[in-house]
């Protein structure tokens, strides 16, 4: 039945491309010497037409405004935008997804936000559970536009657009020759980027191939190169230093040992008894895992790995159109993109499980334990905690490729009528190549010769290295036909697009078999693959009800072979009320299917950060991550209603409502939740996957992909643009402020939903301010970019819900500043500096560049650059 499904989707996509290619030609309504104007499709709909009114709120960036800002990448650009409302992902040493980046908008994760190139979607990364687009596989040299809905759009483009979507409009029809170099320093450290690009294009009489390509270097920031995310120690004032409490960066993962006996319940932890021996260690309290009298020997991770990834970008994209005849032209995309990604960790950080009693380092009385009983033979262990330094550090290198090629066929016809049909296929490789792990049977080999693990002979027999082999891989077929309906309601044309989608996609991510045994300390994981195909049919319809209103309705019918289906509709209006200012109204219901890493991706272990509020303890607790075949879609409804004004010659005022509602939010609990959870009176079931097992130091996570709670998040937009003509030259300003009104959610798995708008890492409010000043060669640019302050810390209150401290952590605001000096004979040369003021990340509540506000701060601090362009 699935497969029947498929296949009525694509003979339907090919019979409306043969339906509307074999209309016989009739006489054109325009005469001879008529105006011809250019029919468009704008983001939301996929109606093209001559005039249009959005019935939502289109943020749109040109070329001007892109370059405007300074980014290096348009990665850099999409995360700026106040519509990313908490920030989002970019590449990150010590993440399994290095080498990528997101946009997140309205804060309802990436997931949920659509990114397209010219209209179509592409495959997504497998580390990212082929669910979400890795931005910076797309180079910025090609990108003409930028069109952000962040409005519901599922009734026009399916799953994943319940936030909304971008929509990279790429450049085509372009001839000459352009060609761009830059070159940037950092204030911070002595890190660099550098960029080479170039666009070309040839037209002849019947077609254009437009060529663009990039390449570009960012160099990774290592941690111990700000103070912030340094290792630091801060004695908190009662003289005793204890690892999490007074600490950062440090982890109990150096030299440190624990006996356990579950017969007898004894336990204790202590430092090695060579912890002494090399400076880069250090002693200190176990306060934070509720042993007063223990002590733990630590390690300065953070002295060691890298923060940002490095990234080294070629990406290509070709666009080609060629008219066959006066109804038919031939069209092609195609995308190639290779990136090289550069991570580093701390050497590696792995357990040495019941490690010989009689080592060296053991620092207990073994004989005196079992002599008074404490302890009893054969049923205790001791276990080691250790920072395998003489391996090394861990080095990742990913090399992520991606292509997508579509080739298809449009054409407008007589009688208002145009069709579209085409076919894609895309892949994207990630390929994983990790050094300096620790190999488990390599340690046993070492044990069992005599050999010392801490020696060179020890290390070189221990090192192990790891790999993954991931992809995704998408086919699609899509056809649709345009056509006027008639004239309803007598106010003018009724214009129907109809049209049939089919595409298949495949997932897989593949470790290396050592890793998945469990043999390589440092690293884990399982494989995981999985595949859906997906058939949709959709309508949208624009009927003039009178000469000022116009409504626009739309739906979509979506088949998965692996959960169901689901239809999405929605219904939109405009009303010009004057020449000058236009209401607009839209609802709709949206949906969003499991992304294929929720539901057969690997299982993973990680030491994740939390403080559990029933002991106090705050420190890293072993968690373990597992996926679930079972999940449902997440529904959606989505409202948002607005006007536009043309206050003034050159000046235009946006302001939209905007609201979204996700029911069976798919989700997976973090340890710090997880622990909420229990103290606001969670029951955790072990069979639900998402429970804490055993106490003290032996306490361990679970948390799997689940369906549970809520999202319903609000808020108003208002936009502003406008231009200054004067003898002093042209004056221009841009603004965009994003305010959110509410953010209520699950306050953790299971529990009361609330409002968490202005809790930690949940800012209400973002806006970017653009100014430009031009006359003659010369122009400046400044942007302004805005984050509100949040709360300092969120916990659990006595009712079960979580609460504030009532003190702020700082907002942001940085300055991005640029001249340009534009010569008709010799180019274009620009100087400028993102974050000119060299400002900080916010810092946590502790002092301290947390994980968690990685996403909404960078950490680049100040970067200088000189930019040169130059056409032909």
């Amino acid at each position: 039945m699935k497969k029947n499904l498929l296949s009525v989707a694509v003979k339907g996509a090919i019979s409306l491309t043969a339906a509307a290619v074999m209309v016989p030609a009739m006489p054109a309504f325009a005469q001879d010497g008529a105006q011809m104007v250019e029919e468009v499709v704008v983001t939301g709909s996929r109606i093209k037409r001559t005039n249009f009114d959005e019935a939502a709120q289109v943020v749109s960036m040109d070329r001007q405004d892109i370059e405007a800002l300074g980014n290096l990448m348009i990665s850099d650009t999409l995360r700026s935008t106040p519509l990313n409302s908490l920030g989002s992902f970019n590449e990150r040493s010590g993440s399994s997804a290095q080498s990528n980046s997101t946009v997140d908008l309205r804060g309802l994760g990436s997931q949920r936000s659509l990114v397209m190139i010219n209209g179509r979607r592409m495959p997504g990364s497998p580390n990212l559970g082929a669910a979400s687009i890795n931005l910076n596989m797309i180079p910025m040299t090609a990108v003409e536009r930028i069109d952000i809905l962040a409005d519901g759009a599922s009734a026009v483009y399916g799953s994943d657009a319940v936030a909304g979507v971008v929509n990279l409009v790429m450049r085509e029809n372009f001839e000459g020759l352009e060609f761009t170099t830059r070159r940037g320093e950092r204030s911070n450290d002595d890190g660099i980027e550098e960029s080479f690009g170039f666009v070309t294009g040839i037209t002849g009489e019947r077609g254009n191939i437009t060529f663009a390509a990039e390449y570009n270097r960012r160099d990774p920031i290592f941690d111990g190169d700000r103070d912030y995310t340094a290792a630091w120690i801060r004695d908190n004032g009662d003289g005793r230093l204890d690892a999490y409490l007074d600490t950062d960066g440090w982890s109990y993962y150096g030299k440190t040992i624990e006996i356990y006996d579950p017969s007898t319940g004894y336990y204790d932890i202590q430092a090695a008894n060579s912890c002494g021996d090399d400076s880069t260690f250090m002693e200190t309290g176990a306060a934070a895992f509720g042993e007063p009298d223990g002590t733990l020997c630590a390690y300065p991770y953070a002295n060691i790995s890298a923060n940002k990834a490095e990234l080294n970008r070629a990406n290509t994209f070709l666009s080609g159109n060629y008219q066959i005849s006066d109804e038919v032209e031939f069209f092609a995309n195609a995308l190639f993109s290779k990136v090289d990604s550069f991570g580093r960790y701390a050497p590696p950080a792995a357990p040495w499980n019941d490690m010989p009693a009689d080592y060296a380092d053991v620092p207990f009385d073994i004989d005196g334990l079992l002599a008074d009983g404490s302890i009893t033979e054969g049923n205790y262990e001791v276990n080691g905690y250790y920072r395998w330094t003489n391996i090394g550090p861990r080095d990742n290198y990913v090399t992520d490729t991606q292509y997508d090629l579509t080739l298809g066929f449009r054409g407008d016809l007589a009688n208002g009528m145009s069709y579209e049909t085409y076919a894609q296929r895309g892949r994207y490789e990630s390929k994983e190549f990790g050094k300096y792990y620790l190999s488990y049977p390599g340690l046993d080999y070492v044990m069992a010769s005599g050999i010392d693990p801490f020696s060179p002979e020890g290390a070189a027999a221990m090192r192990a290295s790891t790999s993954q082999d991931n992809f995704t891989a998408m086919s699609k077929v899509y056809g649709h036909l345009q056509f006027d309906a008639g004239n309803w309601l007598g106010a003018g044309e009724t214009i129907v697009l109809t049209g049939a989608e089919a595409y298949s996609i495949e997932y897989a991510n593949q470790y290396d078999a050592a890793s998945e045994a469990g043999l390589v300390g440092g690293s884990s994981g399982n494989s995981a693959a999985g595949e859906r195909d997906v058939a949709a049919a959709f309508a949208e319809a624009i009927i003039p009800v009178t000469d000022q209103i116009e409504v626009n309705a739309a739906v979509r019918y979506d088949s998965y072979s692996d959960f169901g289906s689901n239809v999405a509709p929605s219904l939109s209006a405009t009303y010009n009320v004057t020449d000058t200012l236009t209401l607009r109204a839209r609802a709709g219901k949206g949906f969003r299917a499991p992304a294929l890493d929720e539901l057969y991706g690997p299982s993973a272990f990680s030491a994740e950060d939390a403080t559990d509020p029933t002991s106090g303890l705050s420190r890293q607790w072993d968690t373990y991550y597992s996926t679930n075949e079972d999940l449902d879609a997440e529904t959606s409804t989505s409202l948002s209603f607005g006007g536009n004004w043309a206050f003034a010659d050159g000046w235009n005022l946006d302001v939209g409502f905007w609201n979204v509602e996700v029911e069976d939010v798919i989700l997976q609990p973090s340890t710090q939740e997880i622990f909420w959870a229990r103290a606001g009176g969670v029951e955790l079931d072990p069979a639900s996957g998402i429970w804490i097992s055993g106490t003290g130091a032996q306490t361990e996570v679970f948390s799997q992909t689940t369906n549970a709670g809520i999202l319903d998040v609000s808020g108003v937009d208002i936009k502003l643009d406008g231009v200054i003509d004067t003898e002093f030259g042209q004056f221009s300003a841009g603004g965009l402020i994003s305010q959110q009104l509410s953010y209520e959610k699950d306050a953790y798995y299971l529990g009361p939903v609330q409002d968490v708008s202005t809790f930690n890492l949940y800012p209400d409010m973002r806006a970017q301010a653009v100014f430009g000043w031009s006359l003659g060669m010369h122009a400046v640019d400044l942007t302004v970019d805005y984050i509100a302050a949040h709360d300092e810390f969120t916990k659990v209150s006595g009712s079960g819900s979580l609460s504030k401290t009532g003190e702020d952590l700082d907002d942001w605001t940085t300055l991005n500043l640029a001249y340009r000096l534009s010569t008709d004979s010799f180019g274009s040369i620009k100087v400028g500096a993102r974050n000119l003021t060299n400002e900080d990340p916010v810092m946590d509540k502790d002092g301290k560049y947390a994980r968690d506000h990685y996403n909404l701060y960078d950490a680049t601090g100040r970067m200088v650059y000189a930019e040169y362009t130059m056409s032909f």
